[in-house]
């Protein structure tokens, strides 16, 4: 294998003789194809899901005649402003793996899974880790019936009985995966109410960004808890990867009440409900936006970081660039575009 033959991290892992499957770990989990990975990886299309100006992936690869082993790479891109990842800096990717590789990884994949130190590398968190794990399982067909997932299925069927300081993170993550399931789904919410608040708040997590049945959302949704003890475990698990009426719904009741200044919140709609964020939802979020920079303080910081996160996704560009123009607007809205544009001129 030449240097100068590799073009690609696709190109990369079919020269060494591996299968392999992509997933996007941008604003949620999904499997990407090859063709579309190789178009994303090329800058020929837009990375779908960038989160802090990178696009993130984790790669799952195998050489079934040489191991049963699976093995990960999780690669963070950087991107343009268009959301386009930046060639050079997969090029430089390719260069310190082919360098440090070579033809070598053919025969041993598993010298592969050992990286050299390189900026385009990350860990997941001990929670995203979890959730790509069951994902992965799933993906494999494997989740449904992993022991783990089991013991936690015997803690939702009875609370009363079985003990939910036994089970792990990784336990509960290989249940929300199944969540849109029927049955599984059905299983979870009977006793809901009667879970563990640590056990809720901890699937809730787990569930975030994936599919789940409407029997799931209401359960959810009757722990979110909006005109009471608001529950943000809740609205992060609320995530699905379709748009929902119920959830869009909601969505606007939070923006309209006095949760709408708290970052966290305006965090989890952006990071996780950015799908749901039709036009008349866009407005309400950067109307919030603009009156927690004022409450806070943040002298327009906070609507830039927002407006510059929202604005990098390709299904919500245009949109986010029309609200810039909308004559609906508050005093408060005018005065963070202001903040804005004065910043942009600055750069």
């Amino acid at each position: 294998m030449q240097d100068h033959s590799i073009n690609s991290v696709c190109e990369f892992l079919l020269h060494a003789g591996t299968e392999y499957r992509i997933f996007d770990m941008g604003r949620g989990l999904c499997e990407v194809d090859t063709q579309t990975f190789l178009e994303i990886e090329n800058g020929s299309v837009c990375a779908p899901f960038p989160r802090q100006k990178h696009a993130w992936f984790g790669v799952v690869f195998w050489n079934k005649n040489a191991s049963e082993n699976h093995y990960i790479w999780f690669l963070k891109f950087p991107v343009d402003e268009q959301g386009l990842v930046i060639s050079a800096a997969r090029n430089h990717f390719l260069q310190i793996i082919v360098d440090a590789l070579g033809q070598s990884i053919s025969e041993n994949t598993e010298k592969a899974q050992q990286l050299p130190d390189n900026p385009y590398s990350f860990v997941p968190g001990q929670a995203q880790m979890a959730q790509f794990n069951a994902f992965v399982k799933k993906v494999f067909n494997v989740a449904r019936h992993s022991s783990s997932s089991q013991h936690a299925m015997a803690y939702i069927d009875a609370p009363q009985v079985a003990d939910w300081r036994t089970l792990s993170i990784q336990a509960v993550a290989d249940v929300a995966v199944l969540l849109d399931d029927a049955a599984t789904a059905e299983r979870v919410a009977k006793h809901f109410s009667l879970h563990a608040d640590e056990f809720r708040n901890t699937l809730m997590r787990a569930s975030e960004s994936l599919p789940k049945q409407d029997v799931i959302i209401k359960a959810f949704t009757s722990i979110l808890d909006i005109h009471g003890n608001f529950c943000i475990e809740a609205l992060t698990g609320l995530g699905i990867p379709s748009t929902s009426k119920t959830i869009q719904a909601t969505l606007a009741e939070i923006l309209n009440s006095e949760h709408a200044v708290r970052v966290d919140v305006l965090s989890v709609i952006a990071a996780r409900h950015f799908n749901q964020l039709n036009d008349e939802l866009l407005l309400l979020f950067f109307e919030a936006a603009a009156k927690a920079d004022e409450h806070h303080g943040y002298n327009g910081e906070l609507f830039i970081g927002f407006f510059s996160d929202l604005v990098q996704i390709p299904s919500l560009r245009d949109n986010v660039l029309a609200m810039l123009r909308t004559p609906k607007r508050s005093d408060a809205l005018a005065k963070s575009i202001g903040y804005l544009f004065s910043n942009t001129r600055g750069a």
